[in-house]
């Protein structure tokens, strides 16, 4: 007697598609006991207003729900970086109508101490505990003081003393993350190293998402760790016209056994995520779990320098106004006179507080500050 869970990537309907997944993946995750997808983003609301953030609002329609439950998903996870993007309204009516539509949700929630509530699935006396959080980005719960709604914290410790507990009630143990830095094939060794931590505390599974492309995987111990399983369907118009190669998870499990699990590759073709063969993905998963080995530390620095060159030099440099260039000078100045200096110092505010809160960032900038200049 086993439990089947189905997992995959971040999912974003915002063109509300509804013809979004293949017959042949939907029947894949219909075969499981349970489904759970990153849902990341709030439903479209009536006079919702976007917070101050830096970064991209997302929102998506009403009927995403609906879509993931035809599909045959259970659970949705709610910690990542867009679930609050649009405040209290937007959130609070996204819970309401997960819960109209029957599908559970966890790691965010209206008050902090629930945010970090786990939920235990049974089916023939095997028990799984789910948790869900993500790294601190605008909406995260990394204090307990904060009085609004919010997701759960990767780094916090009720994070930890939930899986303690967890560990107690059930027989497996099953983590999924939404942190890391986009659009490269490895995790960074900080992330790396967090995850490793927690199994080292009872997690027998993570299962890993946000860089929006796929990373390898690894067994640390007897835990299993899928550091990005990338996008399951993502159609902003960042992500519109990309194919998005990535694989999702059928995780079995046994009492008293070793977890298993099977790969399932998927694409996006002409609009709609189908399955596809290994071969037919532009990555190859037995490579990308090759980078987690021997030369993983010094690709990992140079990803950091690489990154910090690329982007975050330039994000530090704007967001507090670094510029010698007399041109620029010129510019501030005219801005001034026309009133808009008050609003480039907000934005350029919350560019910093983007860099500096968001832990994959300021890894990044960390650990690349250190190579360049610590001698």
């Amino acid at each position: 007697m086993s439990i089947k869970l189905f997992a995959c990537g971040d999912v974003v309907n915002f063109s509300n598609n509804q013809a979004w997944l293949s017959e042949e993946l939907q029947q894949a995750i219909k075969n499981c006991d349970f489904a759970v997808a990153n849902f990341e983003a709030p439903i479209d609301t009536p006079l919702m207003q976007p917070i101050s953030k830096a970064g991209p609002h997302v929102y998506q329609p009403p009927q995403s729900i609906d879509y993931l439950k035809h599909a045959g998903f259970t659970q949705v996870f709610l910690a990542n970086n867009h679930i609050y993007d649009y405040g209290e309204r937007a959130f609070k009516n996204t819970l309401s109508n997960l819960n109209e539509n029957g599908l559970d949700y966890l790691g965010a929630a209206e008050s902090f101490f629930e945010s970090y509530q786990p939920r235990i699935l049974e089916k023939d006396g095997v028990k799984i505990g789910l948790l869900a959080a993500c790294e601190n980005e605008f909406g995260c719960h990394y204090d307990d003081s904060l009085s609004r709604s919010g997701y759960a914290y990767l780094f916090h410790p009720l994070l930890e003393d939930a899986i303690l507990a967890l560990k107690q009630q059930v027989d497996f143990v099953v983590l999924i993350a939404h942190a890391g830095v986009e659009n490269i094939p490895i995790p960074i060794k900080e992330w790396r190293d967090r995850y490793r931590r927690l199994c080292d505390l009872g997690v027998d599974v993570i299962g890993g998402h946000h860089p929006h492309v796929p990373q390898g995987y690894e067994l640390y111990g007897k835990s299993l760790i899928f550091y990005s399983l990338g996008n399951f369907y993502f159609d902003t118009s960042a992500f519109a016209n990309k194919s998005d190669d990535s694989y999702s998870l059928v995780l079995e499990f046994e009492k008293q056994a070793s977890v298993s699990f099977e790969v399932i590759y998927h694409k996006k073709i002409e609009g709609k995520t189908k399955r596809v063969a290994k071969e037919e993905v532009g990555f190859n998963l037995a490579q990308l779990n090759t980078l987690l080995g021997e030369g993983y530390a010094a690709l990992n620095d140079q990803y950091a320098l690489d990154t910090y060159k690329a982007y975050y030099k330039n994000y530090y440099q704007t967001a507090a106004s670094v510029s010698g260039g007399f041109k620029s000078k010129i510019k501030r100045t005219i801005k001034m006179l026309l009133g808009r200096q008050n609003n480039q110092q907000q934005n350029n505010g919350l560019l910093l507080l983007h860099n500096i809160r968001i832990d994959s960032h300021r890894f990044t900038v960390q650990r690349a500050l250190s190579l360049k200049y610590e001698k």
